[in-house]
């Protein structure tokens, strides 16, 4: 299974965790459910269920001019959450 490599960058801070999946779209929900947030400032037990519901609703985008990279966002305690995943060569 492909890994994906996760940066996020939320409330001025930079997180980055990896996860293995099928596709992008079923990254970012397990990268979501997998997320570990008492390593997010800010971010509890309803914030990442709120960005879980997020990944599973929205699909990423794939980054013009680039190969295996793709980007979405989050709504997260009315502050933006940038997520940029990449298709990572092990």
């Amino acid at each position: 299974m492909p890994l994906y490599t996760f940066i996020m960058e939320y409330a001025g801070g930079t997180h980055v965790s990896q996860v293995r999946a099928s596709s992008p779209k079923s990254a970012c929900v397990k990268w979501a459910r997998e997320l570990d947030v008492s390593q997010v400032e800010g971010l509890g037990v309803k914030s990442k269920q709120s960005l879980i519901d997020q990944m599973e609703t929205e699909s990423p985008a794939a980054l013009d001019g680039m190969l295996n990279a793709w980007c979405t966002t989050a709504l997260l305690r009315g502050e933006l959450a940038l997520i940029n995943l990449v298709r990572t060569a092990q």
